[in-house]
């Protein structure tokens, strides 16, 4: 993935990465159903390659965890959407630790890398974008 958006973004110019997620992700809420399960994503779920993605996922939600008085229910939407939230930031954030050149490009003021949610009800997106002081500002887009 970080070869495509190297070439993408140093040699075709592409100025902007978005790095979307969305509300009710099943990924997202696998990784928190499994959290602290002593049980490997792949045996859970029959789907032998989803323990790498539920990994990072849970490393994200470890975030939220430590943030929430929210006890975990059946019905965790909010959780599981919080986490989403989460990742994409997360993600935004690695993309830029793991490639010298996309970070390079991002410093340069030549590519932004920019995470958003997808809400699966309304079909609103809202930007997640930091406002500098490292706290997020959100913009909600219809």
């Amino acid at each position: 993935m970080l070869a495509s958006a190297e070439y993408g973004c140093a040699v075709a110019e592409a100025k902007l990465i978005i790095v979307i997620g969305h509300t009710r992700c099943g990924a997202v809420s696998a990784a928190v159903k499994l959290r602290g399960a002593h049980l490997a994503a792949a045996d859970a779920t029959g789907c032998q390659h989803l323990d790498s993605i539920v990994n990072e996922i849970q490393r994200s939600a470890e975030s939220v965890f430590r943030h929430t008085t929210e006890p975990i229910s059946p019905d965790m939407g909010s959780i599981v959407d919080a986490v989403a939230r989460e990742n994409v930031l997360h993600v935004v954030k690695e993309i830029r630790a793991r490639s010298r050149t996309l970070d390079n490009l991002v410093r340069e003021r030549c590519l932004a890398i920019v995470g958003a949610m997808y809400d699966v009800t309304t079909g609103d997106v809202e930007f997640l974008i930091e406002d500098g002081s490292g706290k997020e500002a959100l913009q909600k887009t219809a």
